[in-house]
């Protein structure tokens, strides 16, 4: 293989590695991400970019915790769905290795938590 032939070469993978990316970014953004309190009956559910879209709050959270507990409840379980919408996005930009190293390591990004 001549150098302009490998050029080339690594021309073409570099587009098919971008054309994948964008794939997986549009996978990502349409995703949605949920956390949860209250062994399970706070339920929130945000987007890719952290946005809230839906709480569900369970007659049980709200017969069983005043005021103040439920609004803990409530922020803890939204600040689980965007620490899954982050965890997510890590694991995108880690997996994106067009040169060898990883996107998510040019933006200097910690590796994506496997075992959580």
């Amino acid at each position: 293989m001549t150098e302009e032939e490998e050029l080339w070469a690594r021309l073409d993978a570099m587009a098919r590695a971008a054309r994948d990316f964008e794939e997986r970014v549009g996978e990502w953004g349409a995703s949605e991400f949920t956390g949860t309190a209250d062994e399970g009956r706070i339920v929130a559910t945000v987007n890719a970019m952290g946005v809230l879209l839906r709480l569900d709050v369970h007659v049980l959270s709200k017969r069983r915790l005043d005021g103040v507990r439920l609004g803990d409840a409530v922020v803890e379980a939204v600040n689980a769905a965007e620490a899954a919408a982050d965890e997510a996005r890590r694991a995108m930009t880690h997996a994106f290795r067009p040169g060898g190293t990883s996107l998510g390591e040019l933006l200097g990004e910690p590796e994506p938590d496997r075992y959580a």
